[in-house]
């Protein structure tokens, strides 16, 4: 600018010692005005003084009070604008002459301030089909949410967060697998100038979620902090579902409507399973209404379990899941009206009476809603309540229900009778408040952990009387006398996943189980040509020795598996290559169980079977003590995870196939019953008809063919007989 009559005809220049383009909040923005004379020498400074200069600043800006006043030096004149607000403002510096004859010049700029470095961060949450914002400490199942996250400085103003810390940013949870919907899928943030960034999320589980931002490449040291800041903590509920529909028929009604396609095409199919359980619980109700169980050659109803009826309690979740309106009313009002514990006046196996009675009315209660179901429940729980009072607070393993006592025992504890106990009494506690429940089944599991052997532990452990706990030396298996004491670990996490410890005790058996998984199921040896292996899944004897048999109640092991894989976190699953691990084993031990039913010459699969020490480890002919069947569940549990985890439709196949075993070679004129030998046909029934046919067998071959509905993995869970109980609960 030059000036018109100013003293010595004053050239000035108004420079900016920062770029105009990052200008930051908070931070001086340095600017100098140059005065001259004609010949571009530096002004007098008497010429100087006798200026007055002014300088006018739009928004927010101001001058740094480290500039004022404002002084001539030299011919320079500097001074500093700062501003809290990131904007654009329009700077205007004013140069009047003492001769009042003389131009006022001016001079005007934009100058663009950030914002400064990010100092906080906020995450708000709205529902995306409305734009509601989300107040209160409960957010809704099921429904969009948009979940913003912005950045700002230490003034309030929005900031890139990108700009702090370099690389990729992502959204993460701690979410269970399945439990949660991202959009986008990844969880990348697109961070916008703005320092805003926008994600979906739908949680499809109920309970308490944490989210936060995790750097991907970049400066790694800005992770920790990074995570610390953004981690929020959000807790889901179920507002629109009950879990209870007005009567099984409609609950079967309105899964049904939701099949797809390839359901349709199995709907059949799960009629024909339905028509088989009802031919059972038909046989009962004639011949042996009010005993625990059915022999149906003789047609004789016998007392196994205390003469509590105890195939209707086992039978009531079947009943209602499969839409048998007035036999479930009828298994009701027993439960109402002739249950009655004061009769059951004989030893009875708490382990039993726990997953099967207490599982089975819990079960009803889960999915009918029903009161009187808890509350028998609640009455049981409290005479199976005297089995743990034992010096080791493991259970001893008989309680008399009528007289509320439990007889002591020398015998070693079995493994899966005492740490199978927990999901049933945890959940008790839960639906009643009374603490004495969950209280005594932790405790008895705190008690079989105190061995403090990591991993599998054998099958026996001291007896009850006992107070410190060691293990019995003895094999170690994943069949009979431990199976569901691991099913338990995973279920136990997910009543309550906060509870971290069960999930990190399945992991440690998890990394164990390859030890008595033959072939070893590395990669190495297992890549071959992309065919499923036949893992065989044998025992370790106390001295490390390997006995070659594999039990058929191993066979619930691939099920389990399937349902970590689809329920834990995915870092749990990322490490120690866990992931592709289980999915081998997953696939390769349900086709063995497959083949153990579909290698008999009934189709019918062995109590147990031998396994060649030879690879590549096929079945031996089962010896005559493993002949029998019982027409157990275990494969067809599988086999029903698997699908749900696969979507393969072969599992669907294998499964019509024992289906159709059973019907062929297990089916009587009055119900169905275990098999003596399964290489013989015709085969020689046993007389009896265990109530797990009813409870789970039968079960799980009709969810096999029904649609996902007909059984919600993201509200429920099954207990080791099939009975559900809820996620989440405690």
């Amino acid at each position: 600018m030059q000036a018109g009559m100013f003293p010595n005809v004053m050239q000035f220049r108004w420079l900016f010692l920062d770029s105009t383009e990052k200008a930051v909040a908070g931070q001086p923005f340095r600017t100098v005005l140059l005065a001259r004379d004609s010949r571009g020498r530096q002004a007098r400074p008497a010429a100087c003084d006798a200026l007055r200069v002014g300088v006018d600043l739009s928004g927010k800006a101001h001058l740094s009070g480290a500039s004022l006043p404002l002084a001539w030096r030299l011919g320079q004149l500097e001074f500093h604008i700062e501003n809290e607000l990131a904007e654009v403002i329009d700077a205007e510096v004013r140069i009047e002459s003492p001769d009042p004859e003389a131009d006022v010049l001016l001079h005007t700029s934009q100058i663009r301030f950030m914002s400064g470095p990010s100092h906080s961060f906020a995450i708000e949450l709205q529902l995306a089909d409305s734009g509601s914002p989300m107040t209160g400490s409960s957010l809704p199942l099921r429904r969009e949410l948009s979940l913003t996250v912005t950045t700002k400085d230490q003034f309030g103003n929005l900031t890139p967060l990108n700009r702090s810390v370099g690389g990729q940013l992502m959204l993460r949870s701690s979410a269970q697998r399945n439990a949660m919907e991202m959009r986008p899928s990844t969880g990348l943030l697109s961070m916008r100038g703005t320092g805003e960034a926008q994600v979906f999320l739908t949680a499809l589980r109920p309970g308490h979620v944490e989210i936060w931002v995790e750097q991907v490449g970049g400066i790694s040291s800005a992770q920790p902090p990074l995570k610390n800041a953004t981690t929020r903590s959000l807790f889901f509920v179920d507002t629109d579902h009950t879990g209870v529909y007005s009567s099984p028929s409609s609950y079967l009604a309105a899964f049904r409507s939701k099949a797809s396609p390839s359901d349709m095409q199995w709907q059949a199919k799960a009629d024909e399973v339905r028509e088989a359980f009802l031919h059972a619980w038909k046989g009962y109700e004639r011949y042996a209404w009010g005993k625990d169980e059915l022999q149906p050659v003789s047609r004789l109803g016998r007392n196994t379990f205390g003469g509590l009826g105890l195939t209707i309690l086992d039978s009531l979740t079947t009943l209602w899941l499969m839409g048998f309106d007035e036999a479930f009313e009828k298994g009701l009002r027993f439960v109402k009206d002739d249950l009655d514990f004061d009769n059951a006046d004989s030893d009875v196996s708490v382990f039993e009476l726990t997953i099967r009675a207490l599982g089975g009315l819990l079960g009803a209660h889960t999915l009918s809603g029903k009161e009187i179901f808890l509350e028998r429940a609640q009455e049981l729980g409290g005479r199976l309540l005297p089995a743990f009072q034992s010096p080791s607070r493991m259970p001893w393993p008989t309680v008399n229900l009528a007289r509320g006592t439990s007889k002591t025992s020398t015998q070693p504890v079995i493994l899966s009778e005492a740490g199978s106990l927990q999901v049933e009494f945890r959940s008790l506690t839960a639906r009643t408040g009374d603490a004495r429940f969950r209280r005594a089944a932790d405790k008895a599991f705190q008690a079989v952990q105190s061995v403090g052997i990591p991993g599998i532990l054998p099958v026996f452990l001291s007896p009850p009387g006992m107070a410190k706990v060691q293990a019995v030396a003895s094999k170690f298996a994943f069949g009979a006398l431990a199976d569901s004491y691991y099913e338990y670990l995973l279920k136990q996490w997910l009543q309550r996943p906060s509870e971290k410890n069960f999930k990190e005790l399945f992991l440690e058996v998890m990394d164990a189980l390859p030890g008595i998984v033959r072939p070893s199921p590395s990669a190495s040896e297992t890549e071959q040509m992309g065919r499923v292996v036949h893992y065989k899944l044998i025992e370790m004897t106390a001295d490390g020795s390997l006995d070659w048999k594999m039990d058929h109640l191993s066979c619930f092991a691939p099920g389990l598996i399937a349902l970590g894989l689809m329920e834990l976190p995915q870092h749990d699953l990322v490490e120690k290559g866990r992931n592709a691990t289980w999915w081998r084993l997953a696939e390769g031990l349900t086709a063995s169980c497959f083949e153990l039913w579909a290698s008999s010459a009934t189709g019918l699969a062995p109590e147990f079977s031998k396994v060649n020490s030879k690879a590549p480890h096929k079945f031996i002919e089962a010896s005559s003590n493993g002949r029998h069947s019982f027409l157990r569940p275990e494969t067809a549990e599988s086999l029903f995870y698997l699908y749900r985890l696969t979507g393969d439709e072969k599992y669907r196949r294998w499964g019509s196939k024992l289906f159709q075993a059973i019907l062929n070679h297990a089916k009587v004129p009055h119900g169905f019953s275990s098999v003596r030998d399964v290489k013989a046909i015709p085969t020689s029934p046993m007389d009896e008809m265990q109530t797990f046919v009813m409870a789970e067998t039968f079960k799980y071959l009709f969810l096999l063919f029904s649609p996902a509905a007909a059984f919600d993995m993201n509200h429920l869970f099954l207990n080791t007989e099939g009975h559900p109980l809820k996620r989440n609960e405690l």
